[in-house]
């Protein structure tokens, strides 16, 4: 296997950890992180328990509020109320996907868009759209990061963005350059093939296990897939890896790649948000 080529996301967000958190250690007032879960998804209890590992680490404090799928929507309205007044919490996050019962947007909602670490507010959003807003998604940032990491000269290059919404991709807009041709392509898009074929960079968030292979990306292309699928108690990405491999010249794996990256840009915006206060 070429090593030179996979995007190491765990050893990188390790890096940015202790750069977190040489920062906080000589802090008087240690930075706050509010997580609130819903319902008992497996999946959704381990990306807390992670988040919590990377804050403890970090020495940020980190409180939990777990609530079970029968709890009334508006106990946890409550719980966000106290955080939104609470001057020592410095974030929120809602852990999603939440059960189907709950309704997600009204629940990011209450949280104060001061106090929104993941930017899932709407208030947030629409600056993004304007290009008006401070904390991006730790999960743009991420990927903006790894796409750093490559030490690559990304201007005038092709840019395809293949998600399930094109509000996913909006916030690439604003990150790239100017130069920069981005397509933000859905599978709906009748040309998105033709998208895939000529992308220079690819971003893959489609929730299809191994969708992507060789013979649909162009030769030397960089890859970041964000998918997270399991097959047989095996946990993949959007792209067939290994398949995609002699191929690329760049790809960011799963796991290992952004999901850890994810964690440490949440936490890189807390600190943005506790030292802005």
């Amino acid at each position: 296997m070429n090593n030179e080529k996979i995007l190491n996301g765990k050893a990188l967000s390790e890096q940015i950890l202790h750069q977190i958190r040489q920062q906080v250690l000589p802090m008087k007032n240690t930075p706050n992180l509010a997580a609130i879960l819903i319902g008992d998804d497996p999946s959704s209890h381990l990306y807390v328990k992670l988040k919590k590992r990377a804050c403890d680490f970090c020495q940020i404090n980190f409180h939990q509020y777990f609530f079970s799928k029968k709890t009334p929507v508006t106990e946890i309205f409550q719980v966000i109320d106290f955080l939104n007044k609470d001057k020592e919490t410095d974030g929120i996050l809602v852990q999603l996907p939440l059960p189907t019962e709950f309704p997600t947007n009204e629940i990011i909602n209450r949280i104060l868009p001061q106090k929104d670490i993941d930017g899932f507010h709407e208030q947030n959003l629409q600056k993004n759209k304007n290009n008006e807003t401070k904390i991006y998604s730790p999960l743009i940032l991420g990927v903006m990061e790894l796409l750093r990491s490559t030490g690559e000269n990304l201007t005038n290059k092709k840019i395809t963005i293949l998600c399930n919404h094109k509000i996913f991709g909006r916030p690439f807009l604003e990150l790239f350059d100017e130069s920069n041709e981005i397509s933000i392509k859905t599978l709906q898009d009748n040309d998105y093939q033709e998208k895939l074929k000529s992308a220079d960079v690819l971003i893959v968030s489609i929730g299809q296990p191994q969708f992507i292979r060789a013979e649909q990306i162009k030769k030397n292309a960089i890859i970041i897939d964000i998918g997270i699928n399991k097959i047989n108690g095996q946990i993949v990405g959007d792209v067939d890896f290994y398949q995609v491999l002699p191929k690329v010249k760049f790809i960011s794996p799963v796991p290992g790649g952004v999901g850890p990256m994810t964690i440490a840009m949440l936490l890189q915006n807390l600190l943005k948000i506790h030292k802005n206060k």
